[in-house]
């Protein structure tokens, strides 16, 4: 019996999110759809794949041997495209690049202008998006290239069929009001969190992983921190922070074009960092056009 590729691929997401709604938005099909597929693929296979616990749907054991060895399979059809892609005179075609706001303006512009001064005939697409939804875009074939990040303090598990490359690790800086008294920075100027633990906070709203970092760093320094303001913007956050009504703690990429009327410190002690790192999915890495773009993505963040 030959197994449709296709459904073996819709086992493989569901083992990765979980539910049968999320891998259909996942795979750009409906619910009803990918039931059917799998339902097809249960029956190619011969064996019960998914069992009812409750209202959730648990993978068998006979499942789980299917999304090893489909990982595998998938890894290798990349390698094929991109060695067929590699057989090509120029690098040319299109690659599509996710990345989130701040790696967009600091690491995405430049390497593509790098990518279309070295290689004429290539086009770079690309689509501003958080790593959550990155990584889903990259392994359902949406994009080729992700930009995504990872805290220190908040370390970003495995995905399944994607490899990353760290890029730069930069700091988080403490955003300060420019007259904020009471302070005694070290001799690097950097600032303990325990001296603004009486301070108001202002925090991002919709990314949950910085404000869980900033909500960490805080209860490691010994307080809980009081969380007046939040917003999606952050111009408005570092406008909160000009205005003298809080404090805050942002990654360097994110704070520095917006530090005008902020005074930016680095933390005394642990030193709280950001990763940001290029995705691809897994055997993808030898396709000349997706190569160029990663190798344009470094040496844009080794000058960075």
């Amino acid at each position: 019996m030959v197994y449709e590729v296709r459904r073996l691929r819709l086992l493989w997401e569901l083992a990765s999110h979980g539910t049968i709604a999320a891998t259909a938005e996942v795979c750009r099909l409906t619910p009803s759809a990918v039931s059917q597929q799998l339902s097809l693929l249960e029956r190619e296979v011969g064996t019960p794949l998914l069992v009812r616990d409750g209202r959730r749907l648990v993978l068998t054991e006979a499942a789980w041997v299917l999304v090893r060895r489909t990982e595998r399979v998938l890894a290798e059809l990349e390698e094929a495209r991109a060695e067929v892609a590699a057989l090509r005179s120029t690098v040319r075609g299109t690659v599509r690049l996710y990345g989130f706001p701040s790696a967009a303006v600091a690491l995405a512009a430049p390497a593509i202008a790098d990518c279309r001064s070295r290689h004429p005939d290539l086009r770079v697409l690309l689509d501003e998006a958080e790593p959550e939804r990155s990584l889903a875009a990259l392994r359902g074939h949406s994009c080729d290239v992700a930009l995504v990040y990872s805290y220190d303090l908040l370390p970003r598990l495995p995905e399944r069929g994607v490899e990353t490359r760290e890029l730069l690790t930069e700091p988080l800086l403490a955003a300060l009001p420019p007259d904020l008294g009471g302070l005694t920075p070290g001799p690097d100027g950097a600032v303990a969190l325990d001296q603004l633990r009486s301070h108001p906070w202002i925090a991002p709203r919709g990314d949950s992983a910085l404000r869980s970092v900033l909500v960490r760093a805080c209860e490691g320094a010994g307080f809980e921190p009081r969380l007046d303001y939040t917003s999606d913007d952050y111009t408005v956050l570092m406008s909160l922070v000009g205005a003298g009504l809080g404090v805050s703690l942002l990654p360097r990429l994110v704070a520095e074009p917006l530090a005008a009327d902020v005074r930016l410190c680095e933390i005394a002690g642990f030193r709280p960092s950001r990763t940001l790192s290029v995705a691809i999915r897994r055997g993808s890495g030898g396709d000349p056009a997706i190569g160029a773009l990663t190798s344009a993505l470094r040496r844009t963040a080794e000058r960075v």
